[in-house]
């Protein structure tokens, strides 16, 4: 630790409990009470230093009375700095510290001992001491702003506190040693033309756990002035988590719920701290947060907030961070729970709702990119963004699809918070509603079909469409639906008139005019399903026959070629022989 020694004597002072006292043959003229001590003291070196104790001593001194006694209210540091103020008149000796010398040096301005007055006063001395030895180091400065609590309001009154923080930001930005090829200043600061230090991994977080010990008030602070001086954003979102972990273990709640109040507080002031650019602080942080604040009640705009950043990148997310448990915190009434679900499923959809909103280009066009003639150059990093999040709908659907509490309306518009657009293939939202369907058997006949028009029949695969026209569980339109689907995609491979000729009316027909009853039947939908299947499989029996005859033709075509060819070559060869022989000739 940096210590600087003022004054040369010794053995000045003696305190006996509360009572202050010098060992000199001259006794005390002066009494000045700080608080529950008391010190007697002599005028003239009193006088002699601070103008403030000057005119204290001269407008509480009597003739008819030697004894001068008066109190000073409210100076900063109470009889602890006094006492070091005192010890300076005296020259008696004592050190200045990183941890004393900022509650010194306000109650040397509280006494405006300055240098005016007197050369080498106080003052000049304890700042001295502060811009050379303790903001030019970090753990110092650390040492030096802690300092500052009890004496907050007056230390923030002569700017040591915002000198304190410029120097712990500046060497944070910077690097503990600046880079600048100058010296920094008495407060840290470098000059412009200094630049950051590139530090990778775990070196760019040597400073977190020295500011998790600052108060909140004071970490806000630092925090800004990092962002304000530009310092990397997903550093400076790691020092919030940092202290957020740190502290508000500390924070035990008893069983009144006596620190849910500060539990709160410091939540929401922490989500304020954390930088709005996206992607700098990880999603299942930010989730994890969202579930402590949906148990302790936080502001909405604290939670608003979460979600807004959630949502923003949803795409990082897995499917157990979605998995929000539906927590009731210790001042919510029991009353006030919508149902007894295991997962908080409101938020989510929210969440849900906030990233379609901010890709609603992108879910809008995807449609059109997906007739593109060059599906391969069609796909984009936004693209990619979309339907990696409605793949992972997807998975939450099926997950939550078992939940008895989970009701039809809140299933359905979290099933549609994702445009149709969006998903590449229907499959995984289909299964999902049929598990749901499955656990949920007393829904109605119009519930079940509103589900099912969430599916778009034609981005089923083979085995969905097979499943749907097996399951039982499904309306029966939606069964003569997905079999529709079939038959126009086999007479639009085949063209009209031969898929008729192939197909006849008899199975047209029996799915255009099946009845209700009829298709009702399991082994009814079996054998018309079969039916068709037999009809697509001959359907790429005879597209692989017209690949096989045209490269059987292409075959024949390279054998004429290539004989012409050979008779072409034999013939040249010949040529050189017949003009030897006639040169011979």
């Amino acid at each position: 630790m940096a210590t600087m020694v003022i004054g040369s004597k010794t053995g000045i002072f003696q305190l006996n409990k509360t009572l202050w006292k010098c060992r000199t043959e001259l006794g005390s003229d002066v009494v000045i009470d700080v608080e529950d001590f008391s010190f007697f003291l002599h005028k003239f070196p009193l006088m002699n230093a601070s103008p403030v104790l000057r005119k204290l001593i001269g407008k509480n001194s009597h003739e008819q009375h030697n004894l001068c006694n008066f109190t000073l209210h409210d100076i900063p540091g109470g009889p602890h700095s006094f006492e070091h103020a005192v010890k300076f008149c005296y020259g008696e000796k004592f050190e200045l510290t990183s941890s004393n010398v900022v509650p010194i040096l306000c109650a040397a301005y509280y006494l405006d001992m300055n240098e005016d007055y007197m050369a080498g006063n106080l003052i000049s001395q304890a700042e001295n001491f502060l811009s050379n030895k303790v903001l030019s180091n970090w753990k110092e400065s650390i040492t030096a702003l802690l300092s500052c609590e009890p004496v907050f309001n007056f230390a923030e009154k002569i700017d040591v506190v915002s000198k304190c923080l410029d120097s712990l930001a500046c060497k944070v930005t910077y690097g503990k040693l600046s880079n600048s090829p100058t010296k920094p200043s008495w407060n840290g600061i470098v000059h412009a033309d200094a630049a950051p230090l590139k530090l990778e991994g775990s070196d760019l977080n040597w400073w977190h756990d020295d500011v998790s010990s600052l108060s909140l008030p004071l970490f806000k602070r630092l925090i800004g002035l990092l962002g304000a001086k530009g310092h990397d954003p997903e550093n400076i979102s790691s020092a919030v988590i940092y202290y957020w972990n740190k502290v508000h273990p500390g924070l035990v709640l008893d069983s009144t719920g006596v620190y849910v109040d500060d539990l709160r507080i410091l939540l929401e002031e922490i989500v304020a701290l954390l930088p709005v650019q996206k992607g700098v602080t990880q999603t299942k942080t930010l989730l994890s947060m969202l579930s402590t604040s949906l148990m302790y009640n936080a502001s909405t705009a604290c939670i608003e907030s979460l979600e807004k950043r959630i949502g923003a990148q949803l795409d990082e997310s897995t499917l157990e961070d979605l998995l929000v448990p539906n927590l009731q915190g210790p001042n919510q009434p029991s009353s006030s729970k919508k149902n007894e679900s295991k997962y908080d499923m409101d938020c989510i959809q929210r969440i849900i709702e906030q990233f379609v909103e901010e890709n609603l280009n992108v879910t809008t066009n995807t449609s059109n990119m997906q007739d593109d003639e060059n599906p391969m150059e069609a796909q984009s990093p936004e693209l990619d963004k979309v339907a990696a999040v409605a793949k992972l709908v997807d998975e939450y659907l099926m997950k939550i699809s078992t939940e008895a509490h989970l009701e039809f309306r809140q299933f359905q518009s979290l099933a549609s918070a994702i445009p149709a657009s969006a998903r590449s293939s229907n499959d995984d939202l289909y299964y999902a509603i049929d598990v749901y369907l499955q656990y949920h058997a007393d829904l109605s006949e119009q519930q079940k079909e509103q589900l099912c028009q969430l599916v778009d029949m034609r981005k089923l695969s083979r085995d969905a469409c097979r499943h749907v026209a097996l399951n039982e569980k499904l309306p029966l339109r939606v069964v003569v639906k997905v079999l529709f689907i079939e038959l126009i995609h086999l007479k639009s491979s085949l063209g009209e008139q031969e898929a008729e000729a192939l197909i006849g009316t008899e199975l047209r027909g029996e799915i255009e005019t099946e009845t209700e009853t009829e298709i009702d039947n399991g082994r009814r939908r079996e054998m018309l399903w079969q039916r068709l299947k037999l009809h697509r499989n001959y359907e790429t029996l005879k597209k692989l026959i017209k690949k096989l005859e045209k490269a059987k033709e292409a075959k024949k075509n390279w054998s004429i070629f290539f004989c012409k060819n050979m008779e072409s070559v034999r013939i040249f060869k010949m040529l050189p022989a017949s003009r030897g022989q006639q040169d011979a000739a």
